[in-house]
Protein backbone atom coordinates (compact mmCIF):
# COMPACT_ATOMS: atom_id res chain seq x y z
CA UNK A 1 0.00 0.00 0.00
CA UNK A 2 1.80 3.28 -0.74
CA UNK A 3 0.93 6.07 2.32
CA UNK A 4 0.03 9.31 2.16
CA UNK A 5 3.53 10.18 1.92
CA UNK A 6 4.15 8.73 -0.81
CA UNK A 7 6.47 6.04 0.60
CA UNK A 8 5.66 2.73 0.17
CA UNK A 9 5.39 -0.12 2.42
CA UNK A 10 5.27 -0.42 6.12
CA UNK A 11 7.77 -0.16 9.01
CA UNK A 12 7.84 -3.06 11.27
CA UNK A 13 8.53 -2.86 15.01
CA UNK A 14 12.17 -3.96 15.11
CA UNK A 15 13.28 -1.49 11.92
CA UNK A 16 11.57 1.12 14.19
CA UNK A 17 13.60 -0.61 17.01
CA UNK A 18 16.73 -0.73 15.31
CA UNK A 19 16.14 3.44 14.35
CA UNK A 20 15.60 4.31 17.77
CA UNK A 21 19.17 2.67 18.97
CA UNK A 22 20.97 5.21 15.89
CA UNK A 23 22.88 8.09 16.88
CA UNK A 24 20.98 10.48 14.99
CA UNK A 25 19.22 13.51 16.01
CA UNK A 26 15.93 13.46 17.90
CA UNK A 27 13.04 14.37 16.91
CA UNK A 28 9.29 13.96 17.24
CA UNK A 29 6.04 13.66 15.29
CA UNK A 30 2.98 15.76 15.69
CA UNK A 31 -0.50 14.80 14.56
CA UNK A 32 -3.93 17.13 14.05
CA UNK A 33 -6.88 15.17 12.82
CA UNK A 34 -9.77 15.69 10.42
CA UNK A 35 -12.74 13.45 9.38
CA UNK A 36 -10.50 11.52 7.08
CA UNK A 37 -7.04 13.21 7.20
CA UNK A 38 -4.00 14.51 8.95
CA UNK A 39 -1.63 17.24 9.23
CA UNK A 40 1.64 15.83 10.60
CA UNK A 41 5.05 17.42 11.40
CA UNK A 42 7.97 16.36 12.38
CA UNK A 43 10.38 18.89 14.61
CA UNK A 44 13.62 18.98 16.40
CA UNK A 45 14.83 21.05 19.27
CA UNK A 46 13.04 23.59 20.96
CA UNK A 47 11.54 27.26 21.99
CA UNK A 48 13.69 29.47 20.92
CA UNK A 49 15.30 27.41 18.46
CA UNK A 50 12.52 25.16 16.63
CA UNK A 51 13.46 23.32 13.57
CA UNK A 52 10.53 21.78 11.36
CA UNK A 53 11.81 18.88 9.13
CA UNK A 54 8.66 17.62 7.75
CA UNK A 55 5.30 18.30 6.86
CA UNK A 56 3.06 15.97 4.86
CA UNK A 57 -0.73 15.55 4.50
CA UNK A 58 -1.80 11.60 5.55
CA UNK A 59 -4.99 10.41 3.63
CA UNK A 60 -6.89 8.24 6.39
CA UNK A 61 -9.78 7.64 4.34
CA UNK A 62 -10.85 4.60 2.37
CA UNK A 63 -8.31 5.30 -1.00
CA UNK A 64 -11.26 2.96 -3.11
CA UNK A 65 -14.47 5.16 -2.07
CA UNK A 66 -16.16 2.38 -0.99
CA UNK A 67 -16.26 3.36 2.79
CA UNK A 68 -17.26 6.93 3.68
CA UNK A 69 -14.83 9.32 5.30
CA UNK A 70 -17.72 10.81 7.57
CA UNK A 71 -18.76 7.15 8.30
CA UNK A 72 -20.53 7.85 11.36
CA UNK A 73 -22.85 10.71 9.45
CA UNK A 74 -23.07 8.02 6.58
CA UNK A 75 -24.45 5.23 8.96
CA UNK A 76 -27.60 7.51 10.57
CA UNK A 77 -30.47 6.07 9.33
CA UNK A 78 -29.13 2.33 8.83
CA UNK A 79 -29.98 -0.67 10.93
CA UNK A 80 -27.91 -1.15 14.30
CA UNK A 81 -26.07 -3.93 12.46
CA UNK A 82 -25.33 -2.73 9.50
CA UNK A 83 -24.54 0.85 10.81
CA UNK A 84 -21.81 -0.77 12.94
CA UNK A 85 -20.28 -2.94 10.46
CA UNK A 86 -19.92 0.48 8.59
CA UNK A 87 -18.17 2.37 11.29
CA UNK A 88 -15.74 -0.97 11.99
CA UNK A 89 -14.89 -1.30 8.30
CA UNK A 90 -13.85 2.76 8.43
CA UNK A 91 -11.93 1.48 11.63
CA UNK A 92 -9.82 -0.88 10.26
CA UNK A 93 -9.30 1.46 6.67
CA UNK A 94 -8.41 4.51 9.08
CA UNK A 95 -5.84 2.14 11.28
CA UNK A 96 -4.21 0.51 7.80
CA UNK A 97 -3.67 4.28 6.43
CA UNK A 98 -2.46 5.46 9.37
CA UNK A 99 -0.01 2.84 9.70
CA UNK A 100 1.37 3.40 6.12
CA UNK A 101 1.28 7.06 6.80
CA UNK A 102 3.72 7.30 9.91
CA UNK A 103 5.55 4.44 8.89
CA UNK A 104 6.61 6.52 5.60
CA UNK A 105 7.00 9.88 7.39
CA UNK A 106 9.41 8.56 10.03
CA UNK A 107 11.05 6.03 7.63
CA UNK A 108 11.96 9.89 5.43
CA UNK A 109 13.20 11.13 9.08
CA UNK A 110 15.47 8.31 9.22
CA UNK A 111 16.82 8.79 5.77
CA UNK A 112 17.65 12.32 6.46
CA UNK A 113 19.98 11.10 9.63
CA UNK A 114 17.02 12.24 12.09
CA UNK A 115 15.01 9.61 14.81
CA UNK A 116 11.34 10.20 15.47
CA UNK A 117 11.24 8.52 18.80
CA UNK A 118 8.03 10.12 20.14
CA UNK A 119 4.85 10.94 18.68
CA UNK A 120 1.96 13.22 20.29
CA UNK A 121 -1.65 13.62 18.51
CA UNK A 122 -3.56 16.77 18.93
CA UNK A 123 -7.52 15.41 20.24
CA UNK A 124 -10.75 16.73 21.02
CA UNK A 125 -12.84 16.13 23.78
CA UNK A 126 -15.74 13.01 23.20
CA UNK A 127 -17.82 11.44 26.25
CA UNK A 128 -16.36 7.65 26.90
CA UNK A 129 -19.36 5.15 26.39
CA UNK A 130 -21.77 6.83 24.78
CA UNK A 131 -23.89 3.78 22.94
CA UNK A 132 -23.30 4.00 18.42
CA UNK A 133 -27.12 4.19 18.83
CA UNK A 134 -26.68 7.86 20.94
CA UNK A 135 -24.01 8.82 18.31
CA UNK A 136 -26.10 7.72 15.19
CA UNK A 137 -28.95 9.95 16.99
CA UNK A 138 -27.02 13.42 17.65
CA UNK A 139 -24.94 15.02 14.38
CA UNK A 140 -22.78 16.94 17.45
CA UNK A 141 -21.59 13.66 18.21
CA UNK A 142 -21.35 11.76 15.19
CA UNK A 143 -19.24 14.24 14.03
CA UNK A 144 -16.89 14.31 17.23
CA UNK A 145 -16.86 10.34 17.18
CA UNK A 146 -15.35 10.67 13.64
CA UNK A 147 -12.87 12.81 15.09
CA UNK A 148 -11.89 10.26 17.63
CA UNK A 149 -11.64 7.84 15.05
CA UNK A 150 -9.28 9.26 13.38
CA UNK A 151 -7.63 10.54 16.11
CA UNK A 152 -7.71 7.09 17.63
CA UNK A 153 -5.94 5.34 14.56
CA UNK A 154 -2.61 7.55 14.58
CA UNK A 155 -2.63 7.14 18.22
CA UNK A 156 -2.52 2.83 17.81
CA UNK A 157 -0.47 3.29 15.18
CA UNK A 158 2.17 5.06 17.21
CA UNK A 159 1.92 2.75 20.12
CA UNK A 160 1.75 -0.15 18.00
CA UNK A 161 5.26 0.81 16.24
CA UNK A 162 7.21 1.67 19.72
CA UNK A 163 7.20 5.33 19.60
CA UNK A 164 6.44 7.16 22.95
CA UNK A 165 2.50 8.31 22.72
CA UNK A 166 0.47 10.97 24.27
CA UNK A 167 -2.75 12.66 23.41
CA UNK A 168 -2.36 16.35 23.53
CA UNK A 169 -6.30 18.26 24.26
CA UNK A 170 -6.71 20.76 21.73
CA UNK A 171 -8.85 23.09 24.61
CA UNK A 172 -5.47 22.66 26.67
CA UNK A 173 -2.10 22.79 24.25
CA UNK A 174 -1.31 26.04 24.22
CA UNK A 175 -1.07 25.86 28.04
CA UNK A 176 0.72 22.82 28.45
CA UNK A 177 2.85 24.33 25.53
CA UNK A 178 3.48 27.40 27.74
CA UNK A 179 4.66 25.00 30.76
CA UNK A 180 6.34 22.08 28.76
CA UNK A 181 8.45 25.01 27.01
CA UNK A 182 8.81 27.74 29.62
CA UNK A 183 7.67 30.78 27.63
CA UNK A 184 4.38 33.08 27.89
CA UNK A 185 1.56 31.84 25.86
CA UNK A 186 1.28 34.93 23.69
CA UNK A 187 5.05 34.61 22.94
CA UNK A 188 4.91 31.35 21.92
CA UNK A 189 1.90 31.94 19.81
CA UNK A 190 3.92 34.45 18.00
CA UNK A 191 7.24 32.64 17.52
CA UNK A 192 5.27 29.23 16.18
CA UNK A 193 3.39 31.61 13.72
CA UNK A 194 6.53 33.49 12.48
CA UNK A 195 7.76 30.23 11.09
CA UNK A 196 5.55 30.73 8.29
CA UNK A 197 8.66 32.54 7.09
CA UNK A 198 11.05 29.86 7.22
CA UNK A 199 8.97 27.36 6.54
CA UNK A 200 6.35 28.46 4.08
CA UNK A 201 3.50 27.16 3.13
CA UNK A 202 1.20 25.04 4.38
CA UNK A 203 1.68 26.74 7.59
CA UNK A 204 -1.79 27.12 8.91
CA UNK A 205 -3.61 26.27 12.32
CA UNK A 206 -3.20 22.26 11.35
CA UNK A 207 0.38 22.59 11.09
CA UNK A 208 0.88 24.83 14.06
CA UNK A 209 -0.51 22.79 16.55
CA UNK A 210 0.54 19.51 15.12
CA UNK A 211 4.35 20.96 15.41
CA UNK A 212 3.24 22.40 18.83
CA UNK A 213 2.35 18.92 20.13
CA UNK A 214 5.62 17.33 19.08
CA UNK A 215 7.47 20.26 20.81
CA UNK A 216 5.38 19.39 24.25
CA UNK A 217 6.21 16.09 24.06
CA UNK A 218 9.98 16.67 22.71
CA UNK A 219 10.47 18.76 25.91
CA UNK A 220 8.86 16.65 28.06
CA UNK A 221 11.19 14.09 27.39
CA UNK A 222 14.18 15.73 27.53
Amino acid sequence: MQSACGIIGLMTASEWSAGSRDNGRAAALGCRAHTGWAALVVVAGGFPRPEVLLRRRAELGDPAGRVRRNVYQAARGLEPAEAAALVEAAERVAAEQAAAALGGIVREAMDEGVVVRSCAVVVGTFSRGVPLESILASHALAHAAEGRLYQGALLKSAESRGLDTIAIPKRSIWEQGESALGVAEDELRDSIGELRREVGPPWAQDQKLAALAAWITLARSS
